[in-house]
């Protein structure tokens, strides 16, 4: 009776990812952020993943919901805007409510490091934090044939320097993350907080921001 119910409980899950969302909030300002200051700061995040620069796949991408069966579906960012765009609102708008002078510098798919930097640099902030998205992107499998499985692969490196480019700190997150039980679109949303608040409040990163 199990075996016979298993088909059909893979093909509930499969219409319920198919018809549910498939979006991820990624606006957030960080209400736990520590580091404070009046320092002028411009901001970039440059997405560096491979599949986006190679047009795999649409800069709004941010991982796979399966179905029953495994079958991958793709998901997005929740505002429809390319993911480097929404973790770039959020440093901006946290940094801000901690007393920042946050000039935001927007990125494209397949600029150069030493592009992004020249706009940091026109930018006439006193501090230049750029991230370096190398991976971002999580993946769900739903129990149904085996147990349920919620990961988040993170390769980030945050880098800070002067306004005539010279480095001040780095500090790299690299990280796979076994989540929570539950949908992703509910247990991520926490977990980015969590890690963009540790990455800004790590003592190298600010330190020379401040």
């Amino acid at each position: 009776m199990k075996r016979a119910c298993l088909p059909v409980l893979a093909l509930v899950i499969v219409c319920l990812i198919g018809c549910g969302s498939r979006a991820i909030n990624y606006n957030a300002t960080l209400s736990d952020l520590r580091c404070a200051s009046f320092r002028s700061v411009a901001v970039a995040v440059l997405d560096a993943r491979p599949y986006i620069l190679k047009k795999q796949k649409e800069p709004n991408y941010v991982g796979l919901m399966r179905g029953g069966y495994g079958n991958p579906f793709d998901m997005w960012t929740e505002s429809g805007a390319p993911l480097a765009d929404d973790m770039l609102s959020t440093i901006v708008d946290s940094l801000s409510a901690k007393g920042f002078d946050v000039t935001p510098v927007k990125t494209s798919t397949g600029d150069s490091m030493n592009s992004v930097l020249a706009k940091l640099k026109d930018s006439q902030a006193e501090r230049l934090l750029l991230v370096d998205m190398k991976e971002w992107y999580s993946d769900y499998l739903p129990k149904a044939f085996a147990a349920e499985r919620s990961t988040l692969f993170i390769n980030l490196e945050v880098t800070v320097f002067d306004r005539n480019q010279k480095k001040l700190a780095k500090h790299n997150l690299q990280e796979v993350l076994e989540l929570p039980s539950g949908w992703p679109y509910d247990t991520i949303p926490d977990v980015y907080q969590i890690k963009f608040t540790k990455l800004l409040d790590d003592a190298r990163i600010c330190g020379t921001l401040k």
